[in-house]
Formats: structure tokens, C-alpha cells, sequence
């Protein structure tokens, strides 16, 4: 132990040094003295490239690699640390000059920029009618092991539909999560596959020629009609002697693999951006901590080379997510603990056993269609997914404020019309679901929004010959907050020199006919928030503007938050 505390002290000023040093490299970038220019678009990655191979990734060498290697890796990243230290993190490097996200073949930026319809969120990802319930299903390949069994059907009119059923016990339980997180993820922007809510007659199910299967035992072989008998067992089947099932069409084109959170593809020519510093997968991190879907790893992922000839990356199987962990309501340590929690365990050991984790008071399940689904302890600051997610860890502000905005962009009437989608029989399991995703999504919000400005939407606005920079509260609009007692003030760097600063009381707007006196080519101006009865001020949105000589307007040129 002393040789190890000797060693590290002797490191230290060797740490601190090249801190430092990283601190004097990134200063030129930071108090407003640096010109906005605008980052250029990456390049188109749904352009025809040559397929790559299909892969399969191996989960226990991933989850090594999540739980080990990748921690010693960011223990000795020192240009991290020296970037954290300086208050500049790496940002995410596909976002646009005004800090959106480039639609891609990863994500198609929808509810958060423009809300969608009712209907066209109730449609969600779907463009058919689901499969023909009428006729004969083939079966043509099955999974008996797991906690889940299902199978896959070609229906009459010859579409293949993999074939998720409830764990007996459970009625809407596991379909009803996968059909309503479907719906909110795609109306967030992500890829995700058709999923259809059927009602089938098992004796409509006819098994297919030499249907290779994997059984309880990992012994592989043909399946018999016994075999499906005991499937069927494990299945939730409604009074009327009909199964519940999602139907999940087949994604178009040829199955690549899984996705890593970290890296590139190397044999897709289009993968040019690390995963990690994607935004949308770091954004991700408060979505799916709204929705409970804690296991983001790459076996819940899906790369498609596509009939257009590129490979389009999917989100899949959303039976765990709500209150649902697919075989049995989700266990109350989700979100909690991880599957490696050193704190939590060092507190029990340390206690002798005194110490009762919170999760461990396992709380009633008020509606067992809907599961283990809270909001009253729900920290999404907190939340802890089963493995540590790469780009989650690299997520800076600025993403954390896209992906809270796109939690907070959906409104309680979108959130009831996701949840009917769902068709639970109860009314009140519905309701009781609403509420919480309601209370879940503004959880999420004031989490960000108490730490960072929550201005956004900002433009120019031109009236009576006079010029002015207005923006949104969010937190005023989606009614966190009601505007009462809140302030606003900004700062002005012209050229990277600060020149003014001005407090704006409750006013939502910045008259910009001042900044003539400030001569320059370009001006920031640095935008922050009082919260109401509160001393501090939150962390400022820099706001990028310049004025268009041939038509003597202002322009919006870029901003961050």
C-alpha cells in the first residue's frame, strides 16, 4: 500500500503538468474570444457503398470491455480530463450550426423541431396494416430458450413478422411497453422497426419444414409440434382463448449486426463519426432514462444494409422498457443500480448488511398489465443503465439540453396517444401510465433546466424598422415554471472583445439597434437565466450574430448551448 501511495504522488505533478498544459491549449477557445464559424455539414452517409459483412457481436467480451477496459481507458485519458477541467468537453461532431442534429441514416429529427400530428404519432413507424390474422401463420423459425420464447411467421400474403408474445401472468404487460416506447422513440427521431398489436388464434399457426431451433438445453435441432406446444404454454392467452402478441415486420433490406456505442464500422464506408460522439446517441442518455429502457447495449441495436444501399442503424426490442422486463414486471433496482455498482456494494459490506438499499423495499404493482413503473424517486441525473454506455459518458451540456428538449417537446395529448396505442383494457392502467410518463418527462426537464439556461427557439425579429433577438423559455412554455420572478440578462462580445451586458428583467428579447455602438463583424451575445427567488445564475446559451450589410439586417447565425 505505501509503495502504491509513493508512486502516485510521485505522478501527481506529472498529472497536474500536462493538465495544465491541456488547460493553456484550450483557453484560446473559451470566454467569448474566439469567431463562430459554422461547422461543416458531415458528409451524406445514406450514399450507395458496398455491404459491408454481417457480424455478430460478442456480449460477454462487450460487457468486459464496458466494465474494465473502457474504465482504465478513461481513467488515464488525460486530454479528457484537461478538457473537463477546462470547462470544454469534447462536443458531439455531427450537430449543425445551431446545435441541431444533420438527419442521417442514424436518427430524422421530428417531434423535438416540429411536433407531430396526433395521427401521425399513433402511426408512428408503420406503413401497413400488420399481418393477416385470417389466415394460416407458417412458422419458419423459433427461439425456445431465454426468458422470452417467440418465433417468427410468414403470413398469407408471404410478409415474415417476428412474434413477440406476454409472459404468462401478465397480460398487456411486455406487448403493451414494446408498442408504446415504439411509438415515443420514433417520435423522437430515432430508427426503430414496425411493431403491430395482434390477436392471433394459435390455431391458425402451422409449423414450417425444418424450423431449426435452439432449445432450453442450447442443444440445436428441428422443432416438432411438441416443441411449439410447450412455447405456447409459456404464453398469455386472453379468455377467449386468442394470443396477444406484437408483430414485428422484418426491416427491409439485409441484417449487418448489431452496433457498438463506441467506434466506427470500418467496413462501412459512410461510418465516419465515432459513435460516442454522435449526439444522438448521447442524447439519448435522458430518453431513455424517461422511458425506463435501461439495457442500452448493442444487443438491442440492428444495422441494416438497406435495398438503397447504405446501412441504416436501428433501435430494437423495447419489451423492456416502462414497468416491463419482458418475462416479469421490471425489477425495482432498475435505473438504480447497475449490473457493477462499487458504491452500493462497498455500502453494504461496510455496514455489515445494516445498510437496506432503497430499491430493496419492493414497492406493490399497482396494475400488473402496466408493471414496476414509478416516477417519485426517479432522478434522471441519477439513472443508471446495466452496463455503462460510451457515448452516455461522453454526453457534455449541450447534449443533455437537445435531449431533455426532446423530452420535453411531447405533450400530455401525444403521451395519452402513444399510451392508446398500447390498448389496455384497463382504463385506469392507462391512466396510471400517462401520469407517469407525464411526471418522468418533467422530472427530465427541471433535471436540465435547473442547471442550464432554458432558452431556446431564438430569431430575429424585425418590427416598426427596429431589430430584435427573441427567444423561448422552455421551461415557461412546456409550464414547468410559470414566468413569475424570472430574470434575464446578457453579455456582448463584439469581435471576441466584451463590450456590454445588460440585464433584460423578464423580457424575452435583446434589442439589437445597442450593438451599433459596438462596432464589429460579428458579435456573441453570452444569454443567461435567473431562476425565480434564486441568487445564481444558470449556465449561459452563446447566441452568434452578424448584420447584412447588403440589406442592413441582422442574422442568426449560430448559437450554443
Amino acid at each position: 500500500m505505501g509503495n502504491n501511495k509513493k508512486d502516485i504522488l510521485t505522478l501527481k505533478p506529472l498529472l497536474i503538468g500536462v493538465c495544465l498544459a491541456g488547460l493553456l491549449w484550450l483557453g484560446s477557445g473559451c470566454g467569448g474570444g474566439s469567431r463562430f464559424v459554422a461547422p461543416d455539414a458531415p458528409p451524406n452517409d445514406r450514399r450507395p457503398v458496398p455491404s459491408p459483412q454481417s457480424r455478430e457481436i460478442n456480449l460477454a467480451a462487450d460487457n468486459v470491455d464496458k466494465l474494465g477496459t473502457m474504465q482504465v481507458q478513461r481513467l488515464f485519458d488525460l486530454s479528457r480530463h484537461a478538457r473537463n477541467i477546462a470547462g470544454d468537453p469534447k462536443p458531439a461532431m455531427n450537430i449543425d450550426a445551431f446545435d441541431e442534429v444533420h438527419n442521417s441514416s442514424w436518427f430524422n429529427n421530428r417531434n423535438g423541431q416540429k411536433p407531430l400530428t396526433l395521427k401521425a404519432l399513433a402511426q408512428g413507424p408503420n406503413r401497413e396494416d400488420g399481418p393477416d390474422t385470417s389466415g394460416i401463420w407458417t412458422i419458419f423459425r423459433a427461439k425456445a430458450q431465454g426468458v422470452t420464447p417467440g418465433f417468427s411467421i410468414v403470413d398469407k400474403t408471404g410478409e415474415s413478422y417476428v412474434i413477440k408474445f406476454d409472459p404468462a401472468g401478465y397480460s398487456e404487460l411486455s406487448t403493451g411497453a414494446e408498442v408504446v416506447s415504439t411509438k415515443l422513440f420514433y417520435a423522437a427521431g430515432y430508427n426503430v422497426p414496425e411493431n403491430y398489436l395482434v390477436r392471433f388464434d394459435p390455431a391458425n399457426l402451422r409449423l414450417g419444414d425444418e424450423v431449426k431451433l435452439t432449445d432450453e438445453h442450447g442443444k440445436k435441432r428441428f422443432m416438432n409440434e411438441e416443441d411449439l406446444e410447450h412455447i405456447l404454454a409459456r404464453i398469455e392467452k386472453q379468455p377467449d382463448g386468442k394470443i396477444r402478441a406484437v408483430a414485428s415486420r422484418y426491416l427491409p433490406g439485409k441484417p449487418m449486426g448489431s452496433f457498438y456505442y463506441s467506434g466506427l464500422r470500418k467496413d462501412d464506408a459512410n461510418d465516419v463519426i465515432p459513435h460516442q460522439h454522435r449526439r444522438e446517441l448521447r442524447g439519448l442518455k435522458l430518453i431513455a432514462a424517461w422511458l425506463n429502457h435501461y439495457d442500452t447495449k448493442a444487443n438491442n441495436t440492428l444495422d441494416m444494409y438497406v435495398p438503397e444501399g447504405y446501412v441504416r442503424h436501428y433501435l430494437i426490442d423495447f419489451g423492456s422498457t416502462l414497468g416491463s422486463q419482458g418475462d416479469e414486471p421490471m425489477p425495482p433496482e432498475i435505473g438504480r443500480e447497475g449490473v457493477a455498482d462499487p458504491p452500493q456494494v462497498l455500502k453494504t459490506i461496510g455496514s455489515l448488511g445494516a445498510y437496506i438499499r432503497p430499491w430493496e423495499r419492493k414497492p406493490e404493482v399497482r396494475f400488473p398489465s402496466i408493471g414496476n413503473f414509478t416516477a417519485e424517486d426517479f432522478r434522471p441525473e441519477k439513472y443508471k443503465y446495466i452496463l455503462p454506455n460510451p457515448a452516455f459518458l461522453s454526453a457534455t451540456d449541450g447534449d443533455d439540453f437537445w435531449g431533455a428538449k426532446i423530452v420535453m417537446s411531447f405533450t400530455d395529448e401525444q403521451i395519452r396517444t402513444a399510451v392508446a396505442q398500447g390498448r389496455y383494457r384497463d382504463p385506469a392502467a392507462a391512466q396510471y401510465l400517462v401520469q407517469i410518463l407525464i411526471e418522468r418527462r418533467n422530472r427530465v426537464g427541471r433535471s436540465v433546466f435547473s442547471r442550464l439556461s432554458s432558452l431556446d427557439q431564438f430569431e430575429v425579429r424585425d418590427s416598426g424598422g427596429a431589430s430584435a433577438l427573441c427567444f423561448t423559455d422552455l421551461a415557461v412554455s412546456s409550464a414547468l415554471e410559470s414566468g413569475e420572478g424570472v430574470n434575464y440578462r446578457y453579455e456582448l462580445f463584439a469581435d471576441g472583445r466584451e463590450a456590454a451586458e445588460e440585464d433584460l428583467g423578464s423580457q424575452s428579447c435583446v434589442n439589437l439597434e445597442g450593438l451599433n455602438a459596438h462596432p464589429a463583424t460579428q458579435w456573441m451575445l453570452k444569454i443567461q437565466k435567473q431562476q425565480p427567488g434564486g441568487d445564481d445564475w444558470l449556465k449561459a446559451v452563446q447566441v452568434y450574430i452578424e448584420k447584412d450589410d447588403a440589406f442592413g439586417k441582422w442574422v442568426l447565425v449560430g448559437l450554443r448551448h
